[in-house]
């Protein structure tokens, strides 16, 4: 009797121990599903998904679930008859989801939060999307990326897009060189927004191997794109608000080394460090920085002895289209005539 009774106290200080956790909800009704069983899952890191909770659906289709917050933005779905409906969970909120018994998975709607809705949004559109051929599907993910990953600022939500399938295959494909783009874009926003995110570290990786990948397939280590054989200019201010152009170094007798970068992270005083070295064999240097503190740029800016820049459209910015940017840091080398002869993988690999 008495161990009945201690089983009972120690159940019951769980769940107040799990009550007083940070947590989030998620309930709703799913119109039809009277008596149905339902299923929280949350993915892991290796694309699997565990199983988190379950209940069935009351009389009128009514569900709640409360669970811990986790430890950083994750993505969890609701199952039912091995149909999904995903939803993002950043830290301690509510999202409700509605939906009905027939179209569970496919016409459904999230609320609570921006990321809810907007990662909502982005599954109908997919739904839309129907055997598009390469054209269209290229469009689509150009799309895609402005309404639901250029401003996103690192969430939860891009990553989730990035890992999408569709008909079978990855919808960003980071094998492919016409995505890594959109991969080396999410990881830059991860690493100034979210650095901390092991969503972002992945993401990076991914970025880091696909760019890779393409120097391999392409030659890039000592051939440069059509669209790159003329001088494309760059004008933007210094830390002093100047405009600077890229014209007044390039062509005018000595080699010039094109910089995109960041000046803020971790490994940016090494890479600096880097480039000094070449810069005191003879080259000049022109560097544009990406940063989205100012402040702290302009700083670390007034130290260096080469002519530095500061893009305001950040990881928007048109010179990354210009010059096919898809990863920071990236390097290019114009020759002492002003030719643009050379696009390195690495600082180690510049020569000029």
């Amino acid at each position: 009797m008495s161990k009945v009774f201690l089983t009972a106290v120690g159940a019951g200080l769980l769940m107040l121990a799990a009550c007083s956790e940070p947590g989030f909800k998620v309930s709703g009704e799913i119109e039809g599903g009277s008596g149905e069983p339902l299923l929280l899952e949350k993915s892991d890191f290796h694309g699997r998904w565990i199983p988190i909770d379950s209940t069935r659906l009351s009389d009128s289709g009514k569900f709640t679930f409360r669970a811990p917050a986790p430890a950083s933005p994750e993505i969890y779905r609701l199952v039912l008859d091995d149909r999904y409906i995903y939803f993002p969970i950043d830290s301690v909120e509510s999202v409700s989801v509605t939906s009905d018994i027939r179209n569970f998975g496919s016409d459904f709607t999230l609320a609570g939060s921006d990321n809810a809705r907007n990662l909502a949004a982005f599954e109908q559109d997919l739904l839309h999307l129907q055997q598009p051929d390469s054209v269209a599907k290229a469009n689509f993910k150009r799309d895609v990326y402005t309404k639901y990953i250029k401003d996103s600022r690192g969430s939860i939500v891009a990553y989730y897009i990035l890992t999408k399938y569709f008909d079978g295959k990855p919808l960003y494909d980071a094998k492919d060189p016409a995505d890594t783009k959109y991969f080396a874009a999410v990881a830059t926003q991860f690493e100034q927004f979210r650095p901390d995110d092991p969503h972002g570290k992945m993401v990076r990786q991914v970025s880091l191997d696909a760019l890779r990948n393409r120097n391999n397939i392409t030659g890039k280590r000592r051939v440069v794109e059509a669209k790159e054989i003329s001088m494309l200019d760059i004008s933007l201010p210094d830390e002093t608000g100047r405009t600077r152009s890229l014209s007044e170094v390039v062509g005018k007798g000595k080699p010039v080394l094109l910089v995109f970068s960041l000046m803020n992270e971790q490994e940016s005083p090494a890479f600096n460090r880097s480039i000094d070295m070449l810069r005191r064999r003879g080259a000049e240097v022109f560097q544009v920085s990406f940063d989205q503190g100012q402040y702290e740029w302009r700083e670390a800016a007034a130290n260096l002895p080469w002519i530095t820049v500061i893009d305001p459209n950040g990881t928007s910015s048109t010179a990354l289209v210009d010059y096919n940017v898809s990863t920071l840091p990236a390097i290019f080398v114009y020759d002492a005539q002003g030719n643009l002869v050379d696009r390195p993988a690495t600082v180690n690999d510049v020569k000029f």
